[in-house]
């Protein structure tokens, strides 16, 4: 696309210093006269490209030009080609692979070696398979089955319209247009027990990411809870980890107020009791009861 070739000509004369018109056109491999007209676009934006003749001559940015903040900077482009490592790293796609080779080209090697920040994507083999399978059913259009495990722990089957993977949380998810239910779900990898690839071919719908906000774990925002919790102050770590900044109130004498929203209950209970005997529950009355009712059901298991 054009757009992506006037950026990487740009880049290219910030980080090489000068290029001929021949030297670009064989690196994007155009014509030479298609390089002139890109100039010559770059020149109209503002860019300021000059052209030096001779034998050593070539293209070069003026003494002086500062890499405008709606442009990549080389920090840009180092941080997405280390992110990008990180997926492929995680996923194994080779296209990936193949846009990291064409970034790598456009940033200097020698700090791309001794990075400054890491990022590190963890995932299952399981996971691995997954996204392996849902990111060819997605390129194709191809309807994808899974057997997949509810948080209520009930096992369904079913047929799904996938339209991405994406990563939160630590979690990798797909979303999509599910088949049985007849509307956009969500689902999270880990719960996926199996994949099965058809041969049905859908026409994608006109979802986008967007459209997932309001939905967690393929629920819709209809039952929303706001839950207040009250931390002890050697827990503050702990809250920084695991809270939002706006979600979270520090008292002077060092105890910590959070109110978070959650989807459901279980979803509260789950989180809430991890932390053991260092949070309380300031409300809703509700969530107090059914926590008090899970920790009894928790002492029947050890007292028999």
């Amino acid at each position: 696309m054009k757009i992506e070739r006037l950026l990487g000509i740009i880049v290219l004369l910030i980080h090489r210093k000068r290029m001929k018109a021949e030297d670009l056109s064989r690196y994007f491999e155009v014509s030479e006269r298609t390089i002139y007209r890109d100039i010559d676009s770059l020149h109209r934006a503002g860019i300021p490209i000059v052209s030096l003749s001779g034998q050593d001559g070539g293209y070069e940015l003026m003494d002086g030009f500062k890499w405008d903040k709606t442009y990549l900077t080389l920090e840009d482009l180092l941080s997405i080609q280390w992110a990008l490592r990180s997926v492929e790293k995680a996923t194994g796609f080779e296209d990936i692979h193949d846009l990291i080779s064409k970034i790598n080209l456009l940033i200097d090697t020698v700090p791309a070696q001794d990075p400054s920040i890491q990022l590190q994507i963890s995932h299952s083999n399981n996971s691995l398979q997954h996204i392996q399978a849902l990111y060819k059913s997605i390129q194709n259009c191809t309807v994808i089955r899974i057997r997949y495990v509810d948080h209520k722990g009930i096992e369904t089957v079913r047929d799904m319209e996938p339209m991405g993977i994406f990563l939160k949380d630590y979690h990798w998810y797909t979303w999509g247009h599910c088949l049985l239910r007849k509307e956009l779900r969500v689902f999270k990898l880990t719960r996926i027990i199996e994949t099965y690839n058809t041969d049905r071919y859908f026409t994608r719908r006109a979802y986008t990411i967007e459209d997932l906000y309001g939905k967690d774990d393929g629920k819709a925002d209809s039952g929303v809870i706001t839950v207040g919790l009250q931390f002890s102050p050697e827990m503050r770590a702990q809250v920084l980890d695991h809270f939002q900044k706006d979600e979270i109130i520090n008292h002077p004498d060092g105890t910590i107020l959070v109110k978070k929203n959650y989807y459901t209950v279980d979803k509260a209970i789950a989180q809430i009791i991890g932390f053991g005997n260092k949070v309380r529950i300031i409300y809703p009355e509700e969530l107090i009861q059914k926590f008090i009712a899970c920790l009894d059901d928790i002492k029947k298991l050890y007292t028999g």
